[in-house]
């Protein structure tokens, strides 16, 4: 069994790591981006101008809209899975911890509800 210690630090590095990776790929990304912006700009000064307004246009928030419902369902299976427990110490931990993706996923889930719902006023003035 592995001290509560090292497996902090374990945690700790894979998600170093983890991030690395990510950080790396985005960096990445970046610079093909950059690269394809260059060469447009070079070849055809005029075509690039369509290029540029579509990398600029805003994307969705899907990605907000996915992140409130998996922070509400992680949420709900911390209170179910400790109620299912019983242990009335880790009942009362569990629930407490169960409260941020609670929280911060239905501030999201809001959120999106506000900003749809401020669209669709938009819209139809």
């Amino acid at each position: 069994m592995m001290p509560a210690s090292e497996m902090v630090v374990m945690i700790a590095v894979a998600t170093a790591a983890v991030l690395t990776i990510l950080s790396l790929i985005r960096l990445a990304a970046m610079a093909i981006t950059h690269r394809t912006i260059r060469r447009a700009m070079a070849d055809n000064p005029d075509a690039a101008q369509p290029l540029l307004a579509a990398l600029a246009a805003p994307k969705g928030n899907d990605g907000d809209a996915r992140l409130s419902v998996i922070l509400v369902a992680i949420g709900a299976a911390m209170v179910v899975g400790s109620i299912i427990i019983g242990d009335p110490a880790w009942m009362h931990y569990a629930i407490a911890a169960a409260c941020f993706p609670l929280i911060v996923g239905t501030a999201l889930w809001l959120r999106l509800f506000i900003v749809e719902r401020v669209q669709r006023r938009g819209s139809s003035q």
